[in-house]
């Protein structure tokens, strides 16, 4: 009996298959033909395939640029406030005059800030350079940098009192520095405002005039003297309110003349520079 032998062993293992999983199949029409069973189960296994491992869809995203608003402010240049400097050194005074206490000074390089103005444009008003709080400061040797257009005008505090009133009666004395000869009269000084005049009544109907005028501070009196064929200067400077020490020039000497009065007694040295 002549044998039948398959040429190729893979059809063995390829029917094997088809029996083996045919008992998976669903339920089918008995008729199906196997080649179109190979096709279906090809085309299901392809499926399979890309789902599991086949190339997968990668959705691409967009990134649009973050776009930041700066809102652009312009700033108004700051106004720098006023300082001033001096030429000289300078006191600086509770008020506009010597008559007003020092409290401070602004020294050659140094600057203080201007805060205000006297009325009549002689004194600045400025932070004290030596301690807290303001002072009043002449002008005569000060620059002020920036503008001084908004600043206010402010109203000197109440003068202080004079350390001493010239006005009234006085005994006066006039003595040579070597002191070889000393004499005594009685004066009478009249003031108004700052200006000062007097008259020594030197005995027999003769008088001594004086013209002069006192410091802002009411300190001091310098003018001059006359008297029958004489003449000359004077300078006045208080020691209270009841004395006071000074100085005439009849123009060969210099010679002491001081004064006092309600029972203070003569200066010494009478004679001051």
């Amino acid at each position: 009996m002549k044998k039948f032998k398959f040429q190729n062993p893979g059809v063995i293992f390829l029917l094997l298959g088809m029996f083996l999983t045919s008992c998976n199949l669903p339920n089918s029409s008995p008729d199906i033909s196997v080649d179109d069973w190979v096709a279906t189960y090809q085309q299901q296994t392809l499926a399979a395939a890309e789902g599991s491992e086949g190339p997968s869809a990668t959705a691409t995203q967009t990134i649009a640029p973050t776009v930041t608003l700066t809102q652009t402010q312009t700033l108004q240049p700051t106004e720098s406030k006023p300082v001033v400097s001096v030429s000289v050194d300078t006191n600086c005074r509770t008020g506009p005059g010597k008559i007003y206490d020092w409290i401070g000074a602004l020294l050659v390089g140094e600057q203080t800030e201007v805060l205000g103005l006297s009325a009549a444009g002689d004194y600045w008003v400025v932070k004290n350079p030596d301690q807290a709080g303001e002072c009043w400061l002449w002008a005569n040797y000060a620059s002020v940098t920036g503008s001084t257009s908004g600043l206010p005008v402010l109203t000197p505090p109440p003068t202080p009192t004079p350390v001493i009133d010239w006005q009234g009666a006085w005994t006066t004395y006039n003595a040579a520095q070597d002191n070889s000869w000393h004499f005594s009269y009685p004066m009478t000084l009249t003031v108004s405002g700052s200006a000062l005049t007097g008259v020594v009544d030197l005995g027999g109907g003769d008088y001594v005039s004086l013209t002069g005028t006192i410091t802002e501070d009411y300190t001091a009196v310098s003018g001059t003297w006359t008297s029958p064929g004489l003449s000359g200067t004077f300078e006045f400077f208080a020691l209270g309110p009841n004395q006071f020490q000074g100085n005439g020039d009849n123009g060969s000497q210099i010679f002491g003349w001081c004064g006092s009065r309600n029972g203070a007694g003569e200066p010494s040295p009478c004679y001051s520079p």
